[in-house]
């Protein structure tokens, strides 16, 4: 490794840490978001102003950037739908029924076990005994958690609806890393995920339709404004770029030991700016699925150092 990349090191631990609390305010900023507006409304909003940002960064670099191609349109529309218009649409109707709170412990948690899950179905990957546990304990602490709802004294129907639609946030989440991985394996990461944003904004745009008519929009202050712009620049795009300069320095696999503190920025911040608290049941079951999905990932780092000893050899 040379000087500079090392003397790199401690400034990009810095970049993924910030990365990690830009991701885990977009909980806290988006519940803000709709007690203002209805959820597609919110998302397109949010997605609308990133897909600009983004275009605007894109066409300021070279033309030959700009360009993908035409083989590749269907997949990236595709990765649009799921990452940025199904996964935040989920997102946002999650945060108007539940609480910010529990979608910043399961979607950040239960994304790369949904997508270990869906690579074991379709990919046909091997699981280890440790991967197999990580799994169980993953598993084990989601169903804890959401039998945690029921510790406030009675079945909260609406915030279990809330839940489960950040579920399905996850498993929208979990398709798009699958499918976005493949893809860039063969083609630059900004423009695709530029034109991804830029597709899923368009889909959130026909989605929103029904509810932009009846939004008042004379009565959104000031504040509601600034947070959209917050989250479309800082969650959306620097918090992408920080992260892929970080998957570029230290590799995938350190990299991705810092989105353990998205669900701790996310349950902080929501509990100073929205007073919000976890049961003490969906604390033992964070405890779990944290600790499931960490032997999930710490077994996939090890099998896949052992593979490329074994090609050296």
């Amino acid at each position: 490794m040379s000087t500079h990349s090392k003397r790199s090191i401690p400034w990009t631990y810095g970049l993924l840490t910030t990365t990690a609390i830009f991701w885990g305010s977009a909980f806290t900023g988006s519940k803000l978001v709709v007690a203002s507006v209805s959820p597609a409304v919110g998302a397109f909003i949010r997605f609308g102003l990133g897909a600009m940002f983004m275009m605007i960064i894109l066409v300021s670099r070279n033309r030959q950037a700009m360009t993908i191609p035409r083989q590749y349109w269907l997949q990236i529309i595709f990765l649009g739908l799921m990452g940025v218009a199904l996964y935040n649409w989920f997102f946002f109707m999650g945060l108007d029924f539940s609480k910010a709170t529990d979608g910043s412990m399961i979607i950040p948690v239960l994304s790369p076990v949904v997508t270990f899950l869906l690579a074991l179905v379709f990919l046909k990957e091997r699981v280890t005994l440790w991967q197999g546990f990580g799994l169980f304990l993953a598993l084990t602490g989601s169903l804890v958690f959401f039998s945690g709802i029921l510790s406030e004294g009675g079945l909260d129907h609406r915030r279990l609806i809330g839940d489960l639609t950040f579920l399905a946030s996850a498993f929208c989440w979990s398709v798009y890393t699958m499918v976005g991985n493949r893809l860039l394996q063969q083609l630059d990461s900004f423009p695709v995920t530029a034109y991804a944003m830029l597709s899923g904004a368009l889909i959130l745009g026909v989605i929103a339709a029904p509810d932009l008519i009846h939004v008042s929009w004379t009565d959104l202050g000031v504040d509601f404004w600034l947070i959209q712009i917050y989250l479309a620049l800082f969650p959306t795009v620097l918090a992408n770029w920080f992260y892929s300069q970080g998957v570029q320095t230290l590799g995938p696999s350190k990299a991705a030991v810092f989105m353990y503190f998205v669900p701790v920025s996310g349950l902080i911040l929501s509990g100073v700016i929205l007073g919000e608290r976890l049961t003490l049941v969906q604390m033992v079951g964070s405890m779990f699925m944290l600790a499931g999905v960490w032997l999930v990932n710490r077994r996939q780092k090890a099998s896949a150092k052992r593979m490329t000893k074994e090609k050296a050899v």
